[in-house]
Protein backbone atom coordinates (compact mmCIF):
# COMPACT_ATOMS: atom_id res chain seq x y z
CA UNK A 1 0.00 0.00 0.00
CA UNK A 2 1.17 3.43 -0.69
CA UNK A 3 2.27 5.57 1.79
CA UNK A 4 0.29 8.56 2.16
CA UNK A 5 1.35 12.01 0.04
CA UNK A 6 -1.39 14.40 0.89
CA UNK A 7 -0.16 17.58 2.96
CA UNK A 8 -1.77 18.48 6.18
CA UNK A 9 -3.18 21.87 6.29
CA UNK A 10 -0.31 22.79 9.12
CA UNK A 11 2.39 21.55 7.12
CA UNK A 12 1.19 23.45 3.47
CA UNK A 13 1.06 27.00 5.99
CA UNK A 14 4.62 25.73 7.13
CA UNK A 15 6.12 25.16 3.24
CA UNK A 16 4.26 28.13 1.85
CA UNK A 17 6.19 30.45 4.33
CA UNK A 18 9.12 28.92 4.10
CA UNK A 19 9.01 28.93 0.10
CA UNK A 20 8.51 32.53 0.55
CA UNK A 21 11.82 33.14 2.31
CA UNK A 22 13.75 31.19 0.37
CA UNK A 23 16.51 32.23 -0.85
CA UNK A 24 19.11 30.46 -3.61
CA UNK A 25 21.05 28.66 -0.52
CA UNK A 26 18.04 27.13 1.09
CA UNK A 27 18.30 23.56 0.80
CA UNK A 28 15.55 21.24 0.64
CA UNK A 29 14.84 20.30 4.08
CA UNK A 30 14.74 23.43 5.24
CA UNK A 31 11.34 24.16 2.90
CA UNK A 32 9.60 20.67 4.17
CA UNK A 33 11.04 19.05 7.64
CA UNK A 34 9.37 15.84 6.43
CA UNK A 35 11.24 16.18 2.61
CA UNK A 36 14.16 13.79 3.47
CA UNK A 37 11.61 11.17 4.32
CA UNK A 38 9.37 11.33 1.46
CA UNK A 39 12.66 10.88 -0.52
CA UNK A 40 13.98 7.24 -0.79
CA UNK A 41 14.37 4.13 -2.82
CA UNK A 42 10.73 2.55 -1.61
CA UNK A 43 9.02 4.66 -4.74
CA UNK A 44 11.43 3.75 -7.13
CA UNK A 45 11.34 -0.01 -6.05
CA UNK A 46 7.70 0.23 -6.09
CA UNK A 47 7.64 1.19 -9.66
CA UNK A 48 10.33 -1.38 -10.24
CA UNK A 49 8.06 -3.99 -9.23
CA UNK A 50 5.23 -2.42 -10.89
CA UNK A 51 6.86 -2.61 -14.17
CA UNK A 52 8.25 -6.68 -13.58
CA UNK A 53 4.29 -7.36 -12.44
CA UNK A 54 3.37 -6.19 -15.93
CA UNK A 55 6.15 -7.95 -18.17
CA UNK A 56 5.49 -11.25 -16.51
CA UNK A 57 2.14 -10.96 -17.69
CA UNK A 58 2.96 -10.98 -21.03
CA UNK A 59 3.58 -13.48 -24.05
CA UNK A 60 7.02 -13.76 -24.94
CA UNK A 61 5.83 -12.37 -28.11
CA UNK A 62 4.28 -9.20 -26.62
CA UNK A 63 7.79 -9.23 -23.95
CA UNK A 64 9.05 -8.75 -27.03
CA UNK A 65 7.19 -5.73 -28.84
CA UNK A 66 6.87 -4.25 -25.53
CA UNK A 67 10.80 -4.26 -24.82
CA UNK A 68 13.81 -2.50 -26.31
CA UNK A 69 17.49 -1.94 -24.66
CA UNK A 70 18.07 1.18 -22.71
CA UNK A 71 19.65 3.32 -25.50
CA UNK A 72 17.42 2.83 -28.07
CA UNK A 73 16.37 5.90 -30.18
CA UNK A 74 12.92 5.22 -29.28
CA UNK A 75 13.67 6.18 -25.91
CA UNK A 76 13.54 9.83 -26.87
CA UNK A 77 10.89 9.36 -29.83
CA UNK A 78 7.67 10.55 -29.08
CA UNK A 79 5.06 12.59 -30.09
CA UNK A 80 1.65 14.48 -29.35
CA UNK A 81 0.01 13.79 -32.84
CA UNK A 82 -2.68 11.10 -33.37
CA UNK A 83 -1.49 7.37 -34.19
CA UNK A 84 -1.81 8.18 -38.11
CA UNK A 85 0.47 10.72 -38.55
CA UNK A 86 3.04 9.35 -35.98
CA UNK A 87 4.22 6.14 -35.79
CA UNK A 88 4.66 4.47 -32.14
CA UNK A 89 6.31 1.47 -31.43
CA UNK A 90 5.58 -0.69 -27.98
CA UNK A 91 2.74 -2.77 -26.84
CA UNK A 92 -0.30 -0.57 -27.79
CA UNK A 93 -3.53 -0.45 -24.66
CA UNK A 94 -6.12 -2.13 -27.49
CA UNK A 95 -3.85 -5.35 -27.60
CA UNK A 96 -3.31 -5.86 -24.08
CA UNK A 97 -5.67 -8.74 -21.88
CA UNK A 98 -7.96 -6.98 -19.42
CA UNK A 99 -5.39 -8.33 -16.87
CA UNK A 100 -2.22 -6.60 -18.79
CA UNK A 101 -4.31 -3.40 -19.20
CA UNK A 102 -4.94 -3.55 -15.23
CA UNK A 103 -1.15 -4.08 -14.81
CA UNK A 104 -0.23 -1.16 -16.77
CA UNK A 105 -2.58 1.40 -15.19
CA UNK A 106 -0.72 -0.03 -11.86
CA UNK A 107 2.31 0.87 -13.69
CA UNK A 108 0.73 4.48 -13.81
CA UNK A 109 -0.44 4.59 -10.69
CA UNK A 110 2.90 3.70 -9.02
CA UNK A 111 4.18 6.70 -10.41
CA UNK A 112 1.79 8.97 -10.12
CA UNK A 113 -0.42 10.66 -7.28
CA UNK A 114 -3.71 10.70 -7.25
CA UNK A 115 -4.07 14.03 -9.46
CA UNK A 116 -1.72 12.69 -11.91
CA UNK A 117 -3.24 9.57 -12.46
CA UNK A 118 -6.68 10.70 -13.07
CA UNK A 119 -5.26 13.29 -15.35
CA UNK A 120 -3.17 10.87 -17.25
CA UNK A 121 -6.18 8.50 -17.44
CA UNK A 122 -8.96 11.25 -18.25
CA UNK A 123 -6.29 12.32 -21.42
CA UNK A 124 -6.70 8.67 -22.41
CA UNK A 125 -10.34 8.78 -21.56
CA UNK A 126 -11.19 12.34 -23.35
CA UNK A 127 -9.87 10.58 -26.50
CA UNK A 128 -12.77 7.92 -26.67
CA UNK A 129 -15.15 10.84 -25.95
CA UNK A 130 -12.89 12.76 -29.11
CA UNK A 131 -14.16 9.77 -31.18
CA UNK A 132 -17.45 10.25 -30.37
CA UNK A 133 -17.56 14.02 -31.09
CA UNK A 134 -16.21 13.71 -34.04
CA UNK A 135 -18.53 10.95 -35.37
CA UNK A 136 -21.30 13.39 -34.23
CA UNK A 137 -19.53 16.01 -36.78
CA UNK A 138 -19.59 13.74 -39.86
CA UNK A 139 -16.48 12.28 -38.86
CA UNK A 140 -16.36 8.40 -40.43
CA UNK A 141 -13.25 6.99 -38.89
CA UNK A 142 -11.31 9.76 -36.61
CA UNK A 143 -8.18 8.51 -35.55
CA UNK A 144 -8.84 8.42 -31.77
CA UNK A 145 -9.15 6.11 -29.03
CA UNK A 146 -8.59 5.11 -25.50
CA UNK A 147 -6.34 1.99 -27.38
CA UNK A 148 -3.99 3.67 -28.95
CA UNK A 149 -2.00 4.80 -26.33
CA UNK A 150 1.78 2.67 -26.22
CA UNK A 151 4.03 1.27 -23.48
CA UNK A 152 7.35 1.22 -24.18
CA UNK A 153 10.29 -0.27 -21.54
CA UNK A 154 13.95 0.32 -21.79
CA UNK A 155 16.96 -1.79 -20.24
CA UNK A 156 15.49 -4.62 -18.14
CA UNK A 157 13.97 -3.29 -14.52
CA UNK A 158 14.90 -6.68 -12.93
CA UNK A 159 18.64 -6.53 -13.51
CA UNK A 160 19.79 -3.45 -14.55
CA UNK A 161 20.88 -0.22 -12.44
CA UNK A 162 19.35 2.12 -15.13
CA UNK A 163 15.83 1.42 -16.78
CA UNK A 164 12.99 3.30 -17.62
CA UNK A 165 9.39 3.40 -19.48
CA UNK A 166 7.24 5.91 -21.56
CA UNK A 167 4.08 5.98 -22.08
CA UNK A 168 2.98 7.51 -25.75
CA UNK A 169 -0.32 8.10 -27.07
CA UNK A 170 -2.23 11.01 -28.88
CA UNK A 171 -1.35 14.56 -26.01
CA UNK A 172 0.08 12.31 -23.95
CA UNK A 173 3.53 11.25 -23.64
CA UNK A 174 5.35 10.24 -19.97
CA UNK A 175 9.25 9.42 -20.02
CA UNK A 176 10.17 8.36 -16.83
CA UNK A 177 13.86 6.96 -16.48
CA UNK A 178 15.42 4.93 -13.25
CA UNK A 179 19.01 5.49 -12.16
CA UNK A 180 19.57 3.84 -9.18
CA UNK A 181 17.32 5.37 -6.86
CA UNK A 182 16.62 8.36 -8.20
CA UNK A 183 13.97 9.31 -11.15
CA UNK A 184 13.88 11.54 -13.90
CA UNK A 185 10.17 12.24 -15.13
CA UNK A 186 10.83 14.20 -17.77
CA UNK A 187 9.27 15.48 -20.58
CA UNK A 188 5.91 14.69 -19.44
CA UNK A 189 3.64 16.17 -22.33
CA UNK A 190 -0.09 16.70 -21.25
CA UNK A 191 -2.65 17.80 -23.47
CA UNK A 192 -6.53 18.27 -24.05
CA UNK A 193 -8.39 18.21 -27.09
CA UNK A 194 -11.24 19.74 -26.25
CA UNK A 195 -9.83 21.26 -23.00
CA UNK A 196 -13.49 21.42 -21.80
CA UNK A 197 -16.51 19.63 -22.87
CA UNK A 198 -19.24 21.81 -24.01
CA UNK A 199 -21.37 19.54 -24.82
CA UNK A 200 -22.99 16.15 -24.41
CA UNK A 201 -23.05 13.63 -21.16
CA UNK A 202 -19.84 14.92 -20.29
CA UNK A 203 -20.19 18.46 -20.54
CA UNK A 204 -18.39 21.15 -18.04
CA UNK A 205 -15.54 18.12 -17.55
CA UNK A 206 -11.99 20.05 -17.84
CA UNK A 207 -9.06 17.72 -17.13
CA UNK A 208 -6.65 20.31 -17.06
CA UNK A 209 -8.34 22.58 -15.46
CA UNK A 210 -5.60 24.03 -12.53
CA UNK A 211 -3.10 24.23 -15.52
CA UNK A 212 -5.46 26.57 -17.26
CA UNK A 213 -7.28 28.87 -13.85
CA UNK A 214 -4.19 28.88 -11.70
CA UNK A 215 -2.03 30.43 -14.99
CA UNK A 216 -4.60 32.86 -15.41
CA UNK A 217 -4.54 34.09 -11.42
CA UNK A 218 -1.24 34.78 -12.02
CA UNK A 219 -1.28 36.82 -14.06
CA UNK A 220 -4.51 38.60 -13.11
CA UNK A 221 -2.06 39.08 -10.21
CA UNK A 222 0.27 40.98 -11.40
CA UNK A 223 0.36 44.66 -11.15
CA UNK A 224 0.37 46.84 -14.69
CA UNK A 225 4.21 47.04 -14.34
CA UNK A 226 4.78 43.77 -13.79
CA UNK A 227 3.26 42.78 -16.73
CA UNK A 228 4.99 44.55 -19.14
CA UNK A 229 7.91 42.33 -17.85
CA UNK A 230 5.96 38.88 -17.51
CA UNK A 231 4.95 39.88 -20.98
CA UNK A 232 6.96 38.53 -24.24
CA UNK A 233 4.65 39.04 -26.73
CA UNK A 234 1.01 40.43 -27.56
CA UNK A 235 0.20 37.03 -29.98
CA UNK A 236 0.31 33.35 -28.41
CA UNK A 237 2.27 31.21 -30.27
CA UNK A 238 0.87 28.56 -31.99
CA UNK A 239 1.76 25.17 -29.41
CA UNK A 240 4.45 24.84 -26.86
CA UNK A 241 7.72 25.49 -28.09
CA UNK A 242 9.72 22.98 -26.45
CA UNK A 243 7.30 20.09 -27.49
CA UNK A 244 9.02 16.72 -28.77
CA UNK A 245 12.19 16.82 -30.47
CA UNK A 246 12.26 20.84 -29.46
CA UNK A 247 14.17 20.19 -25.94
CA UNK A 248 16.48 22.49 -26.61
CA UNK A 249 14.52 25.21 -28.00
CA UNK A 250 14.52 27.66 -25.08
CA UNK A 251 17.93 28.12 -22.95
CA UNK A 252 17.11 32.13 -22.25
CA UNK A 253 15.35 32.69 -19.10
CA UNK A 254 12.74 35.74 -20.06
CA UNK A 255 9.78 37.17 -17.83
CA UNK A 256 9.08 38.21 -14.32
CA UNK A 257 10.87 37.07 -12.13
CA UNK A 258 9.95 35.39 -8.65
CA UNK A 259 12.42 38.13 -6.81
CA UNK A 260 9.74 40.59 -8.51
CA UNK A 261 6.81 38.99 -7.01
CA UNK A 262 5.11 39.60 -3.53
CA UNK A 263 4.58 37.26 -0.89
CA UNK A 264 1.38 36.33 -2.23
CA UNK A 265 2.08 36.52 -6.06
CA UNK A 266 5.01 33.96 -5.12
CA UNK A 267 2.86 31.69 -3.53
CA UNK A 268 0.15 31.62 -6.62
CA UNK A 269 3.48 30.59 -8.63
CA UNK A 270 4.45 27.63 -6.12
CA UNK A 271 0.36 26.62 -6.33
CA UNK A 272 1.56 26.85 -10.09
CA UNK A 273 4.23 24.93 -9.90
CA UNK A 274 2.52 22.19 -7.42
CA UNK A 275 -0.28 21.25 -10.32
CA UNK A 276 2.67 19.97 -12.41
CA UNK A 277 4.91 18.64 -10.02
CA UNK A 278 2.54 16.99 -7.77
CA UNK A 279 1.40 14.61 -10.51
CA UNK A 280 4.37 12.40 -9.71
CA UNK A 281 4.80 10.20 -6.35
CA UNK A 282 7.04 12.66 -3.91
CA UNK A 283 9.47 9.66 -4.25
CA UNK A 284 9.72 9.35 -7.85
CA UNK A 285 9.56 13.03 -8.55
CA UNK A 286 11.75 14.06 -5.53
CA UNK A 287 15.06 14.68 -7.64
CA UNK A 288 13.78 17.21 -9.47
CA UNK A 289 11.76 19.02 -6.65
CA UNK A 290 15.27 19.17 -4.75
CA UNK A 291 17.30 20.51 -7.88
CA UNK A 292 14.70 23.18 -8.16
CA UNK A 293 14.90 24.18 -4.38
CA UNK A 294 18.86 24.06 -4.76
CA UNK A 295 19.00 26.18 -7.73
CA UNK A 296 16.24 28.95 -5.85
CA UNK A 297 13.24 30.43 -5.91
CA UNK A 298 14.39 33.79 -7.29
CA UNK A 299 15.90 31.94 -10.06
CA UNK A 300 12.50 31.05 -11.83
CA UNK A 301 10.72 33.84 -13.99
CA UNK A 302 6.48 33.52 -15.48
CA UNK A 303 6.25 35.03 -18.92
CA UNK A 304 3.17 35.63 -20.64
CA UNK A 305 2.22 35.44 -24.29
CA UNK A 306 -1.15 36.74 -25.64
CA UNK A 307 -3.30 39.45 -24.87
CA UNK A 308 -6.50 39.29 -26.96
CA UNK A 309 -9.29 38.08 -25.49
CA UNK A 310 -10.95 35.25 -27.00
CA UNK A 311 -7.04 34.34 -29.21
CA UNK A 312 -5.06 31.88 -27.77
CA UNK A 313 -2.75 32.66 -25.11
CA UNK A 314 0.06 30.95 -23.71
CA UNK A 315 2.65 30.67 -20.12
CA UNK A 316 5.86 29.34 -18.84
CA UNK A 317 7.60 29.34 -16.01
CA UNK A 318 11.74 28.75 -16.65
CA UNK A 319 14.21 28.50 -14.23
CA UNK A 320 17.77 26.59 -14.37
CA UNK A 321 16.52 23.05 -13.47
CA UNK A 322 12.18 23.97 -14.35
CA UNK A 323 10.45 24.57 -17.36
CA UNK A 324 6.70 24.34 -17.66
CA UNK A 325 4.82 25.69 -20.80
CA UNK A 326 1.25 26.20 -21.14
CA UNK A 327 -1.18 26.85 -24.06
CA UNK A 328 -4.49 26.96 -25.08
CA UNK A 329 -5.13 27.44 -28.77
CA UNK A 330 -7.11 27.02 -31.66
CA UNK A 331 -8.96 24.01 -32.84
CA UNK A 332 -6.26 21.89 -34.51
CA UNK A 333 -5.13 23.33 -37.67
CA UNK A 334 -7.46 26.31 -37.58
CA UNK A 335 -6.75 29.87 -37.33
CA UNK A 336 -10.23 30.38 -35.82
CA UNK A 337 -12.62 28.95 -33.61
CA UNK A 338 -13.35 28.34 -30.02
CA UNK A 339 -10.48 28.28 -27.71
CA UNK A 340 -10.85 24.99 -26.50
CA UNK A 341 -7.27 23.04 -26.82
CA UNK A 342 -4.52 22.72 -24.25
CA UNK A 343 -1.12 21.95 -24.78
CA UNK A 344 1.56 21.15 -21.81
CA UNK A 345 5.00 20.52 -21.24
CA UNK A 346 7.31 19.76 -18.10
CA UNK A 347 10.99 19.40 -18.50
CA UNK A 348 14.33 19.38 -16.09
CA UNK A 349 16.66 21.29 -18.55
CA UNK A 350 19.61 18.87 -18.60
CA UNK A 351 18.14 15.91 -16.73
CA UNK A 352 15.63 15.33 -19.25
CA UNK A 353 15.20 11.46 -20.16
CA UNK A 354 17.53 11.44 -16.50
CA UNK A 355 20.50 13.00 -18.75
CA UNK A 356 22.30 14.47 -15.53
CA UNK A 357 21.72 11.11 -13.39
CA UNK A 358 23.19 8.92 -15.99
CA UNK A 359 26.08 11.37 -16.36
CA UNK A 360 26.54 11.18 -12.70
CA UNK A 361 25.78 7.32 -12.38
CA UNK A 362 29.19 6.57 -14.89
CA UNK A 363 31.52 8.83 -12.96
CA UNK A 364 30.81 7.24 -9.86
CA UNK A 365 30.20 3.34 -11.93
CA UNK A 366 32.58 3.47 -14.95
CA UNK A 367 32.32 0.07 -15.52
CA UNK A 368 28.12 0.39 -16.17
CA UNK A 369 28.57 2.63 -19.42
Amino acid sequence: MKTATFIGRSVIVLLTAAFLTTTNSTPADAVDPDYPERIGPDAVETMRQAALAFLESLSPEARDKVSFSFNDDERRSWSNLPFTMFERHGLRFGEMTPQQQLLGYRLLDSALRSQGYLKVTGIMQLDAILVELAQARGWDDPPFGKGYYWLGFFGDPAKDASWGWQLDGHHLALNVTAVENKVSVTPAFLGTDPAEIREGPHAGWRVLSDEDDQGRALLESLTDEQRVQALMAKKAPRDVITGPGHGDALTEITGLSAAAMTPEQRAILLRLIRVYLQNFEDGISGDMVSRMWEAGLDAISFAWMGTTPGEPYYYRIHGPTLLIEFDNAYPPGSDSGPINHIHTVLRNPGNDYGDDLLREHYQTSPHHQ
